[in-house]
């Protein structure tokens, strides 16, 4: 008989059959259903019933892991999508080399002094 391993939202597990990794990302009782995330970030649902047929264990996060980052936009994390908006940058030392770097790209050398 194998060993029950629980659910638990934000735990990692190993699939010792399968070799895979996963991170528990929801547990629905009401549906019986148990969102994944695999350690390559595509999602999965489960059936409670499918869960208790697996052989499990619980693991660490992989080092190498970086789930639902991989789709972001420049505008997820703060950077400027557009020209324009570089220029509103507020650090003095940011937006000069912001303007260097678009004078380096429209092929002018030139630096105001």
């Amino acid at each position: 008989m194998k060993d029950r391993v629980a659910a638990v939202s934000g735990q990692w597990y190993l699939d010792r059959g399968s070799g895979d990794m996963f991170q528990i990302v929801s547990v629905d009782e009401d549906d019986g259903t148990i969102d994944v995330q695999q350690s390559d970030g595509s999602l999965e649902e489960i059936s409670v019933d499918a869960w208790v047929t697996r052989s499990l264990e619980r693991c660490d996060q992989p080092e190498d892991w970086v789930g639902s980052f991989d789709d972001l936009e420049a505008d997820d994390i703060g950077l400027p999508e557009t020209h324009a908006e570089s220029r509103g940058a507020e650090v003095p030392m940011e937006r000069a080399l912001l303007e260097i770097e678009e004078r380096r790209i429209a092929g002018t050398n030139e630096i105001d002094e």
